[in-house]
């Protein structure tokens, strides 16, 4: 979001006019400190913009000076080409289209670019959705906490955990991800942990009179990398050795459902046994019942009595 508001700022300040931190900040819907820190950004970057004091003052770039992007390197320049995914566009209410912000790019860019560019745009993709659509399900609660995002803000939410219960939490949210179809938000607890929670389990959310000091040194793109592996090293591991029929090896190897999956010998007519790692004991016995007699577990044997056990039941039920 930094970013293209950068670009934006930069298209407003070519038209060789002074523009106001109050007018920069209703135009973009952001604060004026926010603006005051873009135009550090842009300073930063060698951009040559300064400002004006006084009651007709404003932000202005040096005289004649013209922005091309010609100091990017191509491949940077096609970067900014890669096409934006329209549901993040849409979940964050940013009243705008990935068309409408490739159009104002294509003014910026040298002529020699503009091909590869268009190329770029209208042969990839990118889907954030799920095959069916997924629920549509509205989220209330992400406007608030882009809000609290953007301006420091103090937040109250009411969460619900995955086991249903329900708890007041009163965050510092430090970032937005969107992971696939769903988003989280990143923050501080009131212990000043960092913990990730789920926006649709956001049940209300407000944001408070106060305001938090950002750690100087939080990158969200590298602790969200980092998490993630946390994680999955945390993932609780619960080994299974099976043997499974040809039919029953493929469907295993494309539903990816595994943290692992490995042959460890052939059997005979295409059968073979596997070594498998499900999160759970329960969640191995489900999904071997659902195989039916094309998977056979051989390993541990108080697996074998519960799918046994599970079976009877489902025999139970239908002739009942």
């Amino acid at each position: 979001m930094k970013a293209e508001r950068l670009i934006r700022i930069l298209l407003f300040l070519q038209h060789g006019e002074k523009v106001s931190t109050r007018e920069l900040a209703e135009e973009l819907e952001v604060s004026e400190r926010t603006i005051h820190r873009d135009m550090e950004s842009l300073s930063t970057a060698g951009i040559p913009v300064y400002a004006e004091r006084g009651a007709a003052g404003g932000w202005k770039l040096i005289d004649n000076w013209k922005q091309k992007l010609s100091w990017l390197k191509e491949k940077e320049v096609l970067a900014l080409f890669l096409p934006q995914a329209e549901k993040i566009i849409s979940d964050l209410n940013m009243d705008t289209s990935s068309t409408d912000i490739r159009d104002k790019l294509l003014l910026s860019i040298p002529n020699g670019a503009k091909e590869s560019a268009e190329k770029l745009w209208s042969r990839i993709h990118v889907d954030m959705g799920t095959w069916k659509g997924g629920s549509n399900e509205s989220l209330p609660a992400l406007d608030v906490l882009k809000e609290a995002v953007l301006n420091n803000g103090i937040a109250m939410i009411l969460y619900k955990k995955a086991n249903g219960d329900q708890k007041n939490v009163r965050i510092k949210p430090l970032g937005l991800v969107a992971k696939s179809s769903a988003w989280y938000v990143v923050a501080m607890n009131e212990e000043d942990e960092f913990r990730s929670y789920k926006v649709n389990r956001v049940k209300e959310c407000t944001v408070t009179n106060e305001t938090f000091e950002r750690p100087a040194d939080f990158v969200l793109a590298e602790h969200w990398e980092s998490s993630k592996k946390q994680f999955v090293k945390n993932l609780p591991e619960f080994q299974v050795n099976v043997k499974a029929s040809r039919f029953a090896q493929e469907r295993i190897h494309f539903t990816g459902r595994f943290v692992s999956s490995q042959k460890v010998k052939k059997e005979a007519e295409g059968w073979a046994e596997l070594a498998l790692t499900f999160n759970s004991e329960e969640e191995a016995v489900n999904f071997i019942v659902g195989f039916g007699n094309q998977v056979v577990v051989c390993s541990p044997h108080s697996l074998r009595d519960k799918v046994t056990g599970r079976a009877r039941e489902i025999l139970e039920l239908y002739e009942s």
